[in-house]
């Protein structure tokens, strides 16, 4: 009878370890799929510097975080398209704006657009941002900041495509107290602060970059040719012998520029639609149907 209790009283006293071992997070027998993961997570940058805020723009797009990446873009944010994209002819005049570049995002890391979204981006920077003085007029050095970097973007997405983009990208930077900040953020509790920075503009210059977009031909709407020398290297060849194995083909890869990316996952019809907000006094008129209205005054 001694044994019996003595042989219960481990017993509980076992499971009661256990479960203080389950509760404390270390080790979970009864659910053994709760135990942590290999891998180590990287937070994300916080944006208080303009190196740091194109780091948080890296890290959102390997994160495929829409919800940090709607944070990081100012109410008058433009992209503006490579000069001899043709993926941008019809953008000249009214590049895309903040809630079409969300909306862009939006498609591309969670989906509900037309294309099939991403299982996996890979998305490269300079490992040293330089930030200098932004380069455009009657921009005060003190607020207003440039960065060129080289990009390198892979993107695999659930009906198993393949995207390149390798070029290089030109960010245009303002601290947060002479910022445009866009309405849901001011609702969300964002205000002026001298130790944030936004994104205000980004020139695709993917173009111009060496084994970038510079041989991609346009095939279509929404649609980019693929790469001759992947397309070359997919080709099966002969193979010798009395039994010719299957061979299996790569996934071509399509290299286009940023610009021609955004169009693939544009939301809607062609034509960009204008953000409900006003530009800043120093900029020209926007063209007829492109509007913002409300906004508040930022400073040069």
């Amino acid at each position: 009878m001694t044994n019996v209790r003595n042989s219960r009283a481990i017993a509980r006293a076992t499971l009661a370890g256990l479960l203080l071992l389950g509760v404390a997070g270390c080790f979970n027998p009864f659910a053994p799929r709760l135990a942590p993961t290999v891998g180590v997570y990287i937070p994300p940058p916080t944006p208080n510097s303009p190196q740091n805020v194109i780091r948080l723009f890296e890290w959102c797009w390997n994160n495929r975080d829409i919800t940090l990446y709607s944070q990081i873009f100012t109410d008058d944010f433009q992209f503006v398209f490579a000069l001899g994209d043709s993926a941008g002819n019809m953008f000249r005049d009214a590049p895309l704006y903040r809630s079409e570049e969300l909306e862009i995002a939006r498609h591309l890391f969670v989906g509900g657009g037309a294309q099939a979204p991403a299982t996996s981006i890979v998305l490269r920077l300079d490992p040293t941002l330089r930030a200098t003085a932004d380069s455009r007029p009657g921009k005060n050095a003190k607020w207003h900041k440039e960065i060129l970097t080289s990009v390198d973007l892979a993107i695999k997405t659930e009906d198993e495509q393949d995207y390149r983009v390798t070029g290089y990208a030109r960010f245009f930077v303002v601290r947060g107290d002479s910022a445009l900040i866009p309405e849901d953020m001011k609702a969300a509790g964002f205000g002026p602060d001298s130790t944030r920075w936004y994104i205000e503009q980004w020139n695709d210059e993917t173009l111009s970059g060496a084994g970038g977009a510079a041989a991609v031909q346009p095939a279509g709407p929404g649609v980019a040719r693929a790469s001759r020398t992947v397309a070359r290297s997919a080709r099966p060849t002969a193979v010798s012998g009395p039994a010719t194995a299957a061979l299996e083909v790569p996934t071509p890869v399509y290299e286009m520029s940023w610009g021609k990316l955004n169009t693939v996952y544009l939301p809607g019809p062609a034509a960009p639609q204008a953000p409900a907000t006003k530009r800043r006094p120093v900029r020209e008129a926007p063209p007829t149907g492109r509007r913002r209205s409300g906004a508040g005054r930022a400073r040069n």
